[in-house]
């Protein structure tokens, strides 16, 4: 049986040298960094797919370790086909009113397109947990909170950590290694079958992935 395979989700604007994810990836074994995504343009749908192609590429199992903006794209990735996913790890999520289908929202204009309405808020299935900040910009702590009660997740929160980023002091981080091995260690056997892009069918028209789709598809044509 395959260890789970790590893969790490940065967020907005990718994550330097010195973040922990940087750190993760040559020092946990087994991690690495998810691949076919433009990190300077954080489209929800494609990141998402691209997600759910590096998922399904892996002969094994896989934990999710995402910060910011890639936590929302691994929830939509994985909302709907959590087979081969062992675990998240979400630091620090971004909020989802701070983002539309197609991009940052630059103002303080209330958008009615935000992905707030789009975001898979029920279970996941799968075990793991959310990491929150008691001052992070880019999301309430409560707010936080919500999500991983939401997502079925286990919360824990730090204080004064800002976004949990190598701008807050976090690159390496020892106590990350420990809460992979947890989940490595829960892990149990589950059938593995790939991710499937959408067929067509009824019941996948409402899949998180599809909802996010249709939001880009009506933002771009309101431009």
């Amino acid at each position: 049986m395959l260890n789970p395979v790590c893969i790490t989700v940065p967020g907005l604007n990718g994550s330097g040298p010195d973040h922990w994810q940087s750190w993760a990836e040559k020092e946990i074994p087994d991690c690495r960094r998810v691949t076919g995504i433009d990190f300077d343009k954080p489209v929800i749908a494609a990141w998402a797919d691209a997600i759910r192609k590096n998922i399904r590429d892996e002969a094994g199992s896989v934990i999710l370790i995402a910060h910011s903006f890639g936590c929302l794209a691994s929830i939509v990735a994985i909302a709907d086909n959590e087979t081969k996913v062992a675990g998240v790890i979400l630091v620090a999520p971004a909020s989802p009113q701070r983002f539309s289908a197609t991009g940052l929202i630059l103002d303080d204009t209330l958008s009615q397109n935000t992905l707030l309405g789009c975001l898979p808020a029920n279970p996941l299935g799968v075990p793991g947990v959310v990491i929150a900040s008691t001052d992070d910009p880019w999301m309430k702590i409560t707010h936080a909170q919500y999500w991983a009660d939401a997502w079925g997740l286990r919360f824990t929160w730090l204080r004064n950590a800002g976004h949990i980023n190598a701008e807050s002091g976090f690159g390496r981080w020892s106590s990350l290694t420990s809460l992979i091995q947890n989940l490595r260690q829960h892990w149990s056997f589950v059938p593995l079958g790939s991710i499937d892009s959408e067929n067509q069918t009824n019941k996948q028209k409402f899949t998180a992935l599809a909802r996010v789709r249709q939001l880009t598809r009506k933002s771009l044509d309101q431009r």
